[in-house]
């Protein structure tokens, strides 16, 4: 039986991005869900995640994109998932939060236009969304991503990791060379440190919007591992 698949965002989104993934490995014959959540802390956005795995039978490959890698990352712990599939996302350990990783991010390296925190949630510069964030998504599309923002909750970039997922399962990192919103260094230097099989592709952030068979590809070669 092929494992269920489960993607998670990341923030400034929601789940509907992941349509063209989602769409490609159902064509594959996966069962395939796709968590909508609120990115206001991190404990909610795992605890949802954990519904959805809670309802799944069989084993599960659990996807991240971007902050969505510390989501599975904490909810990875439970007992269906698998594999860990990271898309240039974070991938924090023990006591870490996506703040403690981006404090050690290259200085010398892209600088994600995120605007002031307003009522404790951040949003990105709407003119500059589609460079930073959507570099190879087409103009309209990256325009409507950009007016169509999530607030991104500062309790979910600060949320701590209570235990590491990464740390007792299998991990594959898809290591995007032209992300402006993670520098692909810091990408290397946490891939390295989970020891995850890592494939490497040109891209935006945005990457599961604009390549998804390249993004469903790699999901496809750690769906085949777990069924081995």
């Amino acid at each position: 039986m092929k494992p269920t698949i489960v993607l998670v965002h990341g923030g400034f989104v929601d789940g509907t991005g992941w349509r063209g993934v989602h769409d490609e490995l159902k064509a594959d014959g996966y069962t395939v869900r796709a968590v909508q959540n609120a990115t206001k802390s991190l404990a909610d956005d795992a605890a949802t995640t954990r519904d959805i795995l809670d309802a799944v039978d069989g084993p599960v490959v659990l996807v991240g994109h971007s902050y969505g890698g510390a989501v599975i990352t904490e909810a990875g712990n439970h007992d269906k998932v698998a594999a860990l599939v990271y898309i240039t996302a974070f991938a924090p350990d023990q006591g870490e939060s996506v703040n403690t990783l981006l404090a050690t991010f290259p200085a010398d390296g892209p600088q994600p236009p995120i605007l002031p925190p307003v009522n404790g949630y951040l949003f990105l510069d709407r003119a500059k969304f589609a460079d930073s964030f959507a570099g190879d998504v087409s103009a309209p599309e990256a325009a409507f991503m950009a007016d169509s923002q999530v607030p991104w909750g500062l309790e979910a970039l600060g949320g701590v990791v209570t235990k590491a997922a990464w740390r007792a399962k299998p991990s594959w990192y898809l290591h995007v060379t032209e992300d402006r919103m993670i520098a692909p260094a810091a990408q290397t230097t946490m891939a390295e440190r989970m020891g995850s099989t890592v494939s490497e592709t040109p891209g935006s952030h945005a990457i599961y919007v604009s390549q998804p068979r390249v993004v469903a590809d790699i999901i496809r070669t750690a769906a085949a591992t777990v069924g081995a």
